[in-house]
């Protein structure tokens, strides 16, 4: 089924038909929730099939797809089979699974980092399923550690910082890592762009929606001459909070905030905190995107445990609202991994 257009709590509500036509057209979604009886045979059979082995999700990444993706392909349905091929063939922006599999969770590893090796049944469903859409999953020297898995927890060393281990600032409308170049097919992503982002969710008792809206939707809001000046190159877009090593990139120069790929679909770069004109007049121009993008709706999705996401980082934007977390032991924590 399709995934409805939901309205985060304090989010901007359309104020008309047409607002909300306009975010429902732009933006393709894809959902499917799994019956309890099939959730319950795939968690037993990658239990049976990583209880006799230490894995850990960065040296047995490998070891960890194939046996997700080996159960997952075995018990999924057919139509949600179908949908995981047909994600990035179709064009489509977002792809949601509920009721997937869970385990026993450890505490919020609030702090950023936790030990991998007590999550076979997660990683191995996540990086499973990051295998049946046709993705190779990755991470980047100068970010997490270069670890795969990123947890997105409120960290309390971030605070009043707008990043994944943020919680009490709002991260406005972004894409993930704009300040690098955008890759193209067979190419090694590290250097790029994500492509896609994907998540599982292991709790959000917070019920803090992540809300996404299509590029597309975000160009209509455009007036015909900003988006063109918006599509030369002659912004500079800095390396965002979660950038934390000294050889990390720091900014992309000269760049352009919108273009299109090789099948002419609009894409854009852009993250409020590090993204600037090069003079006055394109300073201006930025100020005008940032105000247009406050009009912009899309949908939201509070997810629960045991939900996956995936959308593309090139296609989409998204943001996530100031929150007070929970106490560290039961505070949100999705799982983040880069794939291409």
């Amino acid at each position: 089924m399709t995934e409805s257009l939901l309205a985060a709590p304090g989010a901007e509500v359309a104020t008309d038909a047409e607002a909300a036509a306009d975010a429902a057209d732009a933006l393709r979604i894809t959902h499917h929730r799994l019956d309890d009886g099939v959730r319950d045979v795939i968690a037993k059979e990658i239990a049976e099939r990583t209880s006799a082995s230490v894995l850990d999700s960065d040296d047995n990444q490998a070891i960890l797809s194939g046996i997700g993706a080996h159960v997952l392909r075995r018990h999924l349905p057919g139509q949600v089979l179908d949908a995981l091929d047909a994600f990035r063939l179709d064009g489509r922006h977002v792809l949601k699974l509920s009721n997937l599999p869970t385990q026993h969770f450890p505490p919020t590893p609030v702090h950023g980092y936790g030990d991998e090796s007590a999550l076979p049944l997660v990683n191995a469903l996540h990086f499973g399923l990051v295998k049946l859409l046709g993705m190779t999953p990755y991470a980047v020297a100068y970010e997490n550690r270069g670890r795969l898995i990123r947890n997105v927890v409120p960290n309390p060393e971030a605070a009043g910082a707008t990043s994944s281990w943020g919680a009490d600032s709002e991260f406005f409308w972004h894409t993930d890592n704009p300040h690098l170049p955008f890759g193209e097919p067979g190419t090694d992503p590290r250097g790029y762009v994500p492509r896609y982002l994907t998540f599982y969710t292991v709790r959000n008792e917070e019920r803090v929606p992540t809300e996404v809206a299509a590029v597309d939707e975000v160009v209509r809001h455009l007036d015909p001459a900003l988006l063109r000046a918006l599509e030369r190159p002659g912004f500079v877009v800095g390396a965002p909070d979660s950038n934390d090593f000294p050889d990390a990139p720091e900014l992309l120069d000269g760049t352009a905030l919108f273009d299109r790929d090789e099948a002419g679909r609009n894409r854009a770069r852009y993250d409020a905190g590090t993204t600037r004109g090069t003079d006055p007049a394109t300073d201006e121009q930025v100020r005008a995107f940032h105000t247009a993008l406050g009009r912009v709706h899309g949908a939201a999705f509070t997810l629960e445990t045991g939900d996956f996401l995936v959308f593309d980082n090139y296609r989409v934007v998204h943001r996530r609202r100031a929150f007070t977390p929970d106490p560290a032991p039961t505070a949100r924590w999705l799982r983040r991994c880069y794939a291409s």
